[in-house]
């Protein structure tokens, strides 16, 4: 079955971005469970252009732990769940954190696979990041930034349906669960809503893998994008729609991004190079909300000791602190990174 992660492991598989095997911690004739990590540790210089102030820090850089399982339940039905947690690799600080050792729980979710497609439910990333804007997450550290970058209108609460291969086409729709929001955080709360989101991904020439997007942005949901005003101050909220493309060949990988959003239109490119012992790689991106626009840029670098364990170095001029694409003075951060990774 053609996955929807085509268009982005062209570009993971230059970078060497994938984790090393995971380990088999249990296995069956019917069940198999998989326990897998990683520990990534960064030096990090950073400059604020608009306060002309610089900081440097050692600091956990999305270490985590996981367990994925799966189960033949027959010859054309597989059952799979997975569970991954977050957790601060740089320092101990069991007696002051309130949520103990793991910050954050990430892609936790169960789900049935087959001749039909794949029905997933839980929490895990939109499936229009997976089909398009996932092209320019190529960055260990900062630079990434897309009008969805994974999280938004998605991980939790989640339903998504994506088909099978279909002769080198394949369609997917998720739809997210909203009750009780208070979307203005003045404890009015609003009757429960639905997010949806479609992909279409298209391997119909080789090396060349293209997808389009949609995601509804419902203003009613407590996450939705205000991408921009009007001449009333008011926010807008408009539908997000986004095309990818990937080519790779050999050692190389390229891709464009195409978003927009209302009357905000982002543009990105990300390319990567394996030269054997690590790889080259960097992005750009562009954005204009018909006023204004700006653009950011990233570069970086890794040596690869073995499968599992990488040292890189990335340099990112103009990014925010967060993967904002709403900087409408165009003055974020720049940031120099040192990192260490290693993955089981």
């Amino acid at each position: 079955m053609m996955k929807k992660t085509l268009i982005a492991s062209a570009v993971v598989a230059t970078l060497g971005a994938t984790s090393a095997q995971a380990a088999t911690i249990a296995e069956t004739d019917t069940t198999k469970v998989d326990m897998y990590g990683r520990i990534n540790l960064i030096l990090e210089s950073k400059s604020d252009r608009a306060s002309d102030e610089s900081d440097s820090k050692i600091a956990d850089n999305g270490s985590r732990i996981g367990f994925k399982a799966s189960n033949q339940v027959n010859d054309n039905l597989k059952a799979f769940a997975r569970a991954e947690f977050r957790f601060e690799g740089d320092d101990r600080d069991s007696r002051n954190s309130a949520r103990g050792v793991f910050q954050d729980l990430r892609n936790t979710y169960a789900g049935l696979e087959g001749g039909f497609g794949k029905l997933t439910v839980g929490n895990f990333d939109s499936i229009y990041y997976q089909a398009t804007s996932s092209v320019l997450d190529v960055m260990e550290n900062t630079g990434y930034r897309a009008l969805n970058s994974g999280s938004g209108r998605a991980r939790g609460d989640t339903i998504a349906f994506e088909t099978a291969d279909l002769g080198g086409m394949e369609f997917g729709v998720a739809a997210k669960h909203y009750a009780n929001l208070d979307t203005n955080n003045n404890g009015e709360t609003t009757d429960e809503a639905w997010n949806l989101q479609a992909y279409g991904q298209f391997n119909l020439i080789e090396n060349l893998t293209l997808a389009i997007a949609f995601d509804q942005n419902n203003e009613d949901t407590d996450d939705a994008l205000e991408n921009d005003t009007n001449a009333l101050g008011e926010d807008i909220f408009d539908p997000i729609i986004g095309a990818s493309a990937t080519y790779a060949v050999d050692n190389l990988s390229a891709s464009l991004l195409l978003e927009t959003s209302g009357e905000l239109l982002h543009i990105g490119a990300s390319a990567g190079y394996s030269y054997g012992s690590g790889d080259i790689y960097g992005l750009v991106s562009q954005w204009d909300n018909g006023t204004d626009s700006g653009m950011d840029m990233a570069v970086g670098a890794n040596y690869k000791f073995s499968k599992s364990l990488r040292t890189y170095g990335e340099l990112a001029l103009g990014n925010d602190d967060v993967s904002d694409i709403r900087n409408k003075d165009n003055e974020g951060t720049s940031a120099l990174t040192v990192g260490l990774r290693y993955d089981w």
